[in-house]
């Protein structure tokens, strides 16, 4: 199966604009002239790193409005300078590129909601999940409001849901941009309507977007059985035409038999997770979604996340993974290129250098070239092998790159002057 993308080496995130506020309006978080401050700070902060920005909440009054419709743009984050939200929506797709920064949408192709401009046509035509007493089953109440489920195989026979993304794809450059998010893809069973048969049209759901060129990336690793949803065990219908889950629940078998590029992140959802430790054996995306809600962006936090958790995910995907040796917090994780990391001191090696311990880091910047990123949580000098005689180090900030010293070492050990919560970048000098 190909892709548009290669999540492996992508950082995946997620932007909130906004949601209802069960008073007719909108709870602004981000407008889109503010969605793009952070763009732009996060690009200086990742190094021109490649990278997706889902948007959520960028329709009607916010998050899980109006499903199953998605087919107006929210009008509280516009432009005052454009005519409509649309215009401004438009606008931010295009300003993101120049900070390496593909913009794209949170959608839901599962709920639905009596608030919603397709509710009665839904029901007429009986695309809504039932109760086996024949009334619409509830699945959920989010943001105040009740959701009930859509019938994907109703939706699909019917041609409604090819109807309905088709008018999304005429809204918005989603053939351009080349993927989406659908979150909370869940299969349910009620009156008429079994999980077997809704797996197979959700399949076919998958497949329309792709025959558009449209990824879709998605919440969870669906694995259904009769009697509903299963987060951790059980085969899946959904890795090899899903590329990346934002919130995976994975077993140590689950890492070594899928590849990255089958299936990448998002992060190990920790309220669902057993197996907490497997974060520090094989790292994970940037979740950041938080941090994008408050007024004033936090610098060092966002550092922090990326430096220790989607640095290390990057570099490992470069690698094979070939097996775990150990028991609980004694495991290590081996990686072809003589790389292992351990649950133990959270601690990664390359050929016997360390390149990371705890929240310590200075790791190749794998999409650049002779470039390595180093961050401390910690006030301290602490020495890493770069392979390099002479090297230039920079202060990182959100606004780039400020030469902090030129560096020169014949045994290729440098003392990295970390000062709590910063980051350096460190460029190599090579010979000519």
């Amino acid at each position: 199966m190909r892709f548009r993308y290669d999540y492996s080496k992508t950082i995946m995130m997620k932007l909130d604009i906004g949601i209802p506020d069960n008073k007719g309006g909108c709870k602004l978080l981000n407008s889109f002239s503010q969605a793009l401050e952070k763009i732009k700070a996060v690009d200086a902060l990742t190094l021109g790193v490649p990278k997706i920005m889902y948007l959520v909440g960028w329709q009607y009054l916010g998050h899980d409005d109006k499903y199953p419709a998605f087919f107006e743009v929210n009008e509280y984050a516009k432009r005052k300078e454009d005519k409509t939200a649309l215009d401004s929506l438009l606008w931010l797709i295009e300003e993101a590129k120049r900070y390496n920064t593909v913009v794209s949408f949170h959608i839901n192709f599962s709920d639905a909601y009596k608030e919603s401009p397709l509710w009665d046509e839904y029901i007429k035509n009986d695309l809504i999940l039932r109760r086996f007493t024949g009334k619409p089953k509830a699945t959920g109440k989010w943001n105040g409001r009740t959701a009930y489920q859509v019938r994907f195989a109703e939706e699909y026979k019917k041609g409604f849901f090819q109807k309905r993304f088709d008018k999304l794809c005429e809204l918005l450059p989603l053939k351009e941009i080349g993927t989406v998010h659908v979150d909370a893809f869940f299969v349910r069973r009620g009156k008429g309507t079994s999980i077997s048969e809704e797996k197979i049209y959700r399949r076919k759901m998958i497949e329309y977007c792709m025959s558009k060129g449209i990824d879709v990336t998605s919440e969870f690793i669906y694995r259904e059985k009769n009697c509903g949803f299963r987060s951790h065990k059980g085969e899946s219908d959904i890795i090899g035409v899903i590329p990346a889950i934002w919130n995976l629940v994975m077993t140590q078998e689950d890492y070594l038999r899928y590849s990255p590029k089958l299936l990448a992140g998002g992060a190990l959802n920790m309220d669902l997770q057993r197996d907490k430790d497997l974060k520090y054996l094989f790292y994970e995306n940037a979740i950041t979604e938080p941090l994008f809600n408050e007024s004033k962006f936090n610098c060092n936090e966002f550092l922090k996340i990326f430096a220790c958790n989607s640095l290390p995910y990057l570099y490992l995907n470069e690698h094979k993974r070939i097996r775990v040796s150990g028991k609980k917090k004694s495991r290590r994780a081996y990686f072809d290129g003589n790389i292992e990391t351990s649950v133990k001191d959270k601690s990664i090696s390359e050929n016997g250098n360390v390149l990371k311990r705890e929240n310590t880091v200075c790791m190749n910047a794998v999409w650049l070239k002779d470039t390595y990123f180093a961050y401390s949580d910690k006030n301290e000098d602490c020495e890493f092998y770069v392979p390099s005689q002479s090297i230039e180090l920079y202060f990182l900030t959100k606004d780039g790159e400020k030469l902090y010293k030129s560096m020169h070492s014949e045994n290729q050990n440098y003392s990295i002057p970390f000062s709590k919560g910063n980051a350096f970048v460190i460029k190599l000098k090579r010979d000519d």
